[in-house]
């Protein structure tokens, strides 16, 4: 639970709203006005901050202007009885969670309060993340502070015993100079070689119990000694010497048992010396050289024992450098991946408030569809049944008519939202999409700023195109609206082309994802900033964009790349810096030939059946009851399932078909439907909804339902729909369509008898 602060001019709401907050659990304060806000803020700050926008002196978008100016962290939710897209637009900018229209009932308040106290979390958490990991690097960029100054510690005590021992002076130098071990082992063979002038010398690196040849002087090709047996601890005089930990002599090879392998003998050397490296207690290789001629390598054993050791502390140096580049890769390594790891969550945390915000606008779409389909229905029924009654020469046909056209025109709305919310499922048909860019063009135009032109373009006889119209408004809106945002500062010209074309097969080299043949081209062009190669690479990336934060999503030319490229389309893109984009949008063409929408008057059959029709809406109720006595069934009304149900269940064969909505408070439809088919298996049962049919059709096969009718109901699918449902029964001898009946065409007025 959170602290939540109130702030309105009205006691009442006030009032209310502290009510229902305390009653979730949540302490509040309220204010009646800005200046009392703020004061209430500076004393205690609260998690969120619950505002109408019209109060006295300062508004509440002032308030969150002054609260943000203070503190990111307060969520701010606002409330306003009278929306406006410039406070909304505003209000979100300025960083509000959520934007609520009075009257605002208690679930919608402590809904929102509860999501905004949830993204107060989000945001708390990833502020502590944010902190741990800027720790951790903290210590891991110590750790390696650390090790880099031993490491130096360490140099600056082989540079100061160089400096003591001026005899190893020339050795410790080019050992310190080098970086590798294999430059080391290199180095010291050619410093050891020239102070003790043996014919021959080697460098094992002890590895487990095997000795690994690391180095030998001279090459090769200037003197024959080849490995022929492996080396191990103890199997050698090099062996020997790195098990006792000890330098070992031997003054002649060629009698000493100890040189058990053969390839000295077969090299000529007659004495040999072999020097452990290590470091305390550690050995790390052995050195081993050897003479052509009896030597005693004792006259010089302190030499070389030191010379040894100022090569086991380069060689230690070296491989510790080694240790710690490995480590310092593998730290490097886990940094990028922990920076990648933020990265990705931050983008993920991104991208789930964007699915979070458009789910919770696509919920809130869809249920002003389902609610405006209801009053649209009965707009639409009640004008069919008047155009029904009324006669040509009536002048208050041509009114009705208008009001049935803007009526389809509403139900075409409804489908968009619907779509938006993802409640609707594509529909391809042959559409005229010169119609749909007019009507695109005819709102934009009403948004549009002084200093933008609209030009437009559209050849005579375009063809039609296959598609989902409501995809096809997504793109052309996408598309202009992006135009429009690259001229909003300095105004310019919006040129909207739409044209016939033909493509050629040469032009499969420009694009190779379209075929030859006919084509419809949309060209959108602007006269705005332009892109460079670079930003015009990733413009159809997801969640890409070059608008500031806080406006779009980045997922417009997304949208359109994806729904072009659906419909068998093309995209091609053409900008320049400072001269303005162009946009063409290529769509296969259908001949206009291929399909006709008639508008013809519809014969509808009729019946004379008992039907019990099912809504919770009073006027769709009564609207339903005309419809159906026009078609000549007897029906029995009722607005509660609850009350359908007990109906039934008095008298299960009083009915010859049931129609029901789908949404209605305490029982729905489908449920209804499977309560009426558990009393009576086999009564036909009809539903009417405003949601899509992909949606339903699981539901419909689960509750056994004949048929259903998409709002806003249509007379003459009304009446095909109960025909389809009970015509199967008429091999039995009943339930058979009694005629048919013309519906409500404008060109020939009919009325009831």
């Amino acid at each position: 639970m959170g602290r939540i602060l109130v702030v309105d001019d009205e006691h009442s709401i006030r009032f209310t709203a502290k009510a229902f907050l305390e009653a979730d659990g949540h302490s509040v304060e309220t204010a009646e006005d800005a200046d009392s806000a703020l004061a209430v803020f500076e004393h205690h700050p609260p998690d969120v901050i619950l505002t109408d926008i019209i109060l006295p002196e300062l508004s509440g978008v002032d308030l969150l202007r002054r609260i943000r100016e203070k503190s990111a962290d307060v969520q701010v939710i606002m409330m306003t009885g009278e929306p406006t897209l410039e406070t909304a637009s505003e209000s979100l900018r300025l960083g509000a969670v959520d934007y609520l229209q009075k009257p605002v009932g208690k679930d919608e308040i402590l809904k929102a309060v509860r999501n905004a106290l949830y993204v107060k979390r989000l945001r708390d958490d990833k502020l502590r993340l944010e902190m741990e990991n800027q720790n951790y690097m903290n210590r891991l960029e110590q750790l390696v502070e650390n090790r880099t100054h031993a490491l130096a510690a360490n140099e600056e005590v082989l540079r100061h015993r160089a400096e003591e021992l001026s005899i190893l002076n020339r050795l410790a130098r080019s050992m310190n100079e080098s970086i590798t071990v294999e430059d080391a082992v290199q180095c010291g063979l050619r410093e050891i070689v020239n102070a003790a002038a043996p014919d021959f010398a080697v460098f094992f690196l002890l590895a487990g119990e095997n000795l690994v040849l690391k180095g030998r002087f001279p090459e090769p090709q200037k003197m024959v000694w080849a490995i022929e047996d492996a080396h191990t601890v103890g199997s050698c005089l090099c062996g020997l010497a790195v098990r006792e930990g000890r330098a070992v002599y031997s003054f002649d090879v060629l009698s000493d048992p100890r040189c058990t392998l053969t390839e000295c003998r077969k090299a000529g050397f007659r004495s040999f010396a072999a020097l452990p490296l290590g470091s305390g207690s550690e050995t790390i290789g052995v050195l081993g050289i050897a003479s052509l001629r009896q030597r005693d390598f004792h006259e010089f054993a302190s030499f070389i024992e030191a010379l040894v050791n100022e090569m086991s502390i380069g060689l230690k140096k070296n491989l510790l450098y080694e240790q710690v580049h490995q480590h310092a890769t593998e730290l490097r390594a886990s940094l990028t991946r922990i920076e990648e790891g933020e990265a990705e969550r931050r983008v993920l945390e991104r991208h789930l408030r964007q699915s979070q915000k458009m789910e919770a606008i696509g919920t809130l779409a869809s249920g002003i569809a389902h609610d405006f389909n209801n009053i649209l229905g009965a707009v639409i029924g009640y004008a069919e049944l008047a155009l029904l009654n009324t006669p040509v020469e009536s002048k208050s046909r041509r009114s009705i008519e208008m009001v049935l056209t803007a009526g389809g025109r509403a139900k075409d709305l409804v489908t968009q939202i619907l779509a938006f919310s993802r409640q609707s499922e594509e529909e391809r048909k042959p559409i005229q999409i010169d119609v749909i860019l007019q009507e695109v063009l005819k709102f934009m135009r009403a948004s549009l700023p002084a200093t933008i032109e609209i030009q437009k373009n559209i050849d005579a006889n375009i063809e039609n195109i296959m598609a989902d119209p409501v995809q096809i408004q997504q793109v052309l809106m996408n598309l202009c609206t992006n135009a429009l945002h690259a001229m909003r500062e300095k105004g310019g010209v919006l040129d909207v082309k739409l044209a016939s074309v033909n493509l050629p097969p040469e032009y499969n080299a420009l694009l190779p994802d379209l075929k030859s043949g006919p084509y419809v081209r949309v060209t959108v062009k602007d006269t705005g900033h332009g892109m460079d190669e670079a930003t015009m690479a990733k413009i159809f990336d997801p969640y890409f964009t070059t608008k500031e934060k806080g406006v779009g999503t980045g997922l417009g030319l997304a949208l359109v790349h994806g729904i072009v490229k659906k419909h068998s389309g093309a995209v091609r893109v053409h900008s320049e810096l400072g001269k303005g984009s162009v946009f063409d949008l290529y769509f296969p063409a259908i001949r206009k030939e291929t399909f006709s929408e008639t508008r013809a008057q519809e014969e509808m059959p009729t019946g004379h059946e008992h039907i019990l029709l099912v809504d919770d809406e009073q006027a769709l109720v009564d609207m339903g009851k005309e419809m159906l006595e026009y078609l000549g069934y007897q029906v029995e009304t009722l607005t509660s399932s609850v009350d359908a149900l007990e109906l039934f269940g008095a008298d299960p064969f009083r009915f010859d078909l049931v129609i029901t909505d789908l949404t209605m408070p305490n029982i729905t439809g489908d449920k209804l439907a499977m309560e009426l088919r558990r009393i009576r298996a086999d009564i036909p049962i009809v539903i009417c909804t405003g949601y899509s049919e992909r949606l339903l059709e699981e539901r419909i096969k689960v509750a056994g339902i004949g048929a259903f009718v998409m709002k806003p109901i249509l007379m003459a699918k009304l009446a095909r729909a109960i025909r389809e449902v009970l015509d199967p029964k008429s091999d039995q001898g009943t339930a058979v369509a009694t005629g048919m009946r013309p519906g409500p065409d404008p060109a020939a007025p009919l009325r009831r008898h």
